[in-house]
């Protein structure tokens, strides 16, 4: 346990016999003090400070960042509500406007099916005035053929010319 003492002495104390010693070790721990808060103590408190300044700046970038993702993550969640809202507007939109084209699709069809029933019966009204036409035509030629027959195989010569100048008299009149 003798650290400090000489070898041969022994005072009882841990210091070294020769108060000398003591006082002249004391000196020299001493400067060596003063010489590092001189020299060394500044550096290192402006390493402390350099390094407390840029864990601050650290702090207020990563406070910074932090509000601007929170930013963008609320445009985001608002984008992301927008757009299902849209989503749902045009939906109903397409909606509306299917119905409208089915509706005017149908009074479409239903006037087409209007005109094309005029149509139809208009052209059956035609077509029966000229059947009708066409058959009184082919009567009046059989009843003339007829007629001309009859008339020709009872007639005689002066009843035909008779009947020829009676005719032009007409056509005159």
């Amino acid at each position: 346990m003798m650290l400090f003492a000489a070898a041969g002495a022994d005072n009882g104390w841990f210091i070294p016999a020769d108060p000398k010693e003591l006082y002249w070790g004391s000196a020299a721990f001493l400067v060596v003090v003063a010489l590092l808060v001189w020299k060394v103590l500044p550096s290192v408190k402006q390493a402390m400070a350099d390094r407390s300044a840029r864990i601050r700046d650290e702090l207020v970038d990563a406070e910074r960042a932090r509000v601007d993702a929170e930013a963008e993550l609320a445009a985001l969640r608002s984008k992301l509500g927008d757009s299902s809202a849209e989503s749902d507007r045009i939906l109903a939109e397409a909606q509306t406007q299917a119905e409208s084209v089915k509706a005017d699709l149908i009074a479409r069809a239903d006037a087409d099916a209007v005109d094309a029933r005029e149509k139809a019966q208009l052209e059956v009204s035609a077509s029966k005035g000229q059947a009708s036409a066409d058959i009184q035509a082919a009567v009046a030629a059989q009843a003339a053929a007829a007629a001309e027959s009859v008339v020709t195989s009872n007639l005689d010569d002066a009843t035909h010319a008779e009947l020829i100048n009676r005719y032009i008299e007409q056509v005159n009149s």
